[in-house]
């Protein structure tokens, strides 16, 4: 039996009246049709399903009208609607039944077509995500000219007046004071139980007030892309149901450490070949190909954080952090890590790219590492010695960027490691956007600015 076949036999015997089309727009935002149990018929997963003006969400297109293609892997019942499961779905072109260029699944669905033609069967991505779960957060919309209104509450926080604050750290934090323990593991259980999507470990995270750790079982690079959504798509949904917050936005709390999105990826030749590992006492137990492929990731770094750190926010988070632009198995501030606590397996060896955020669109953010991380294999690119091997007082030549500003000027001057990967068409729409968000940005005015220059 076929996933289509699995797909109209669930829906026919388990009471299902609607169906949730799900599709992503280039910003990452998640957006929905809901369609009667009618419209769907076996055909509709190779015509596709025309159920909305598209162009609403992706302005007028160029290749003619769009419909959305649902993907049956994809099922899943929703456990807070009864009688609607969702389809994730690609969006094609009507007529020719081609995908849609300005789709961000499709940039995953071709760098996974880029890595079988360089000789790779598999790869492998895991995802370490980050969000706080916040009792309110209240905006003052109202009296915009009067100064920013935002007001955040947490029983964690350290100016609230519960005794549950963790004042220096919060990472790994136990009960009482990881006081959101409950909802973490329904969400744990919601990935797992209704939407299939592995979850290795979830803790409070290293932020006191009430930040949240989720660490997704690797996947393949388009179904990783469909796991952080979905994650952020329950998370959200179930803190909505209980009147609490739920955010992924980079660095919401002034002082404490951002949200982040460790990407985890292995390449491999073979189901038994992972061209990650060198059994040797090769540094990390790292490869050649490793290396190769860390060189990659950090030549392209700047370029790069124009997806994997896409809001002006995001370089708020990145000042904080500090990292250094090298690779490393022991230096935590390293922005590339090689995770090498577990000697001689072959199943665990994996590089770990950190300079990314849960504000990136993960198809984006998990694709484009892995094209930049290849370009370096093709050319053999060093990455240099470990940060530790240069001593603690070596300043690092190369920094990240500094604002989205700046990663804007560095992709246009480094986009060959792109070609093949991302249309031309959806790339000039994402430097628009990034650029509007940039000038938007300058225009507001933050509460630290209003403290601090107010008396010049």
């Amino acid at each position: 039996m076929s996933a289509i076949d699995d797909v109209m036999k669930y829906i026919a015997t388990n009471e299902i009246r609607w169906i949730d089309l799900q599709f992503f727009d280039i910003k990452g935002q998640m957006h929905r049709i809901s369609v009667s149990n009618r419209k769907l018929e076996e055909a509709t997963f190779g015509n596709g399903i025309h159920a909305a003006d598209l162009s609403e969400v992706y302005g007028n297109s160029d290749q003619g009208d769009l419909v959305l293609l649902p993907d049956p892997d994809t099922l899943a019942r929703l456990p807070w609607e009864p009688g609607t499961v969702r389809l994730i779905c690609d969006v094609v072109v009507a007529v020719k039944k081609e995908r849609f260029l300005k789709d961000p699944r499709y940039v995953a669905e071709r760098m996974e077509t880029n890595l079988g033609a360089a000789g790779i069967k598999n790869s492998l991505v895991g995802s370490e995500v980050e969000c706080y779960l916040l009792d309110t957060a209240t905006a003052d919309k109202t009296t915009k000219g009067r100064g920013t209104g935002l007001l955040m509450d947490s029983r964690e926080a350290r100016w609230g007046p519960s005794p549950l604050s963790n004042e220096k750290s919060g990472a790994y934090a136990a009960t009482p004071y990881d006081s959101m323990y409950s909802a973490r593991t329904q969400i744990s259980e919601t990935l797992e139980d209704s939407f299939g999507v592995l979850v290795d470990s979830h803790r409070h995270g290293r932020a006191p007030t009430s930040q949240q750790t989720f660490e997704l079982s690797p996947r393949s690079l388009k179904a990783a892309g469909d796991a952080v959504n979905t994650l952020k798509f329950i998370t959200k949904n179930l803190a909505t149901a209980v009147n609490a917050a739920a955010t992924f936005m980079p660095y919401p709390i002034e002082g404490e450490r951002g949200n982040s999105f460790n990407i985890a990826i292995s390449l491999w030749k073979t189901s038994e070949q992972n061209l990650f590992y060198e059994g040797k006492e090769a540094y990390g137990q790292l490869s050649q190909t490793g290396r190769y492929f860390i060189g990659g990731l950090l030549e392209h770094s700047s370029a790069l954080s124009l997806f994997t750190a896409p809001t002006p926010n995001s370089y708020r988070r990145l000042a904080m952090e500090g990292f250094k632009v090298g690779w490393s198995a022991m230096d935590k501030d390293a922005l590339v890590r090689v995770p090498s606590y577990k000697k001689n397996i072959k199943e665990t060896k994996r590089i770990v790219y950190r300079g990314a955020d849960p504000a990136a669109n993960p198809y984006l953010a998990q694709a484009l590492m892995a094209a930049a991380g290849l370009d370096g294999v093709k050319k053999k690119t060093e990455p240099g010695d470990p940060t530790e091997e240069t001593g603690s007082k070596k300043r690092t030549v190369k920094e990240l960027p500094g604002s989205l500003f700046d990663a804007a000027a560095a992709l246009q001057s480094d986009t060959a490691f792109l070609k093949g990967v991302v249309p031309t068409e959806l790339l000039a729409d994402y430097l628009d956007l990034k650029l509007r968000q940039h000038k938007e940005s300058m225009k507001g005015i933050s509460g630290h600015e209003l403290l601090k220059y107010f008396n010049v």
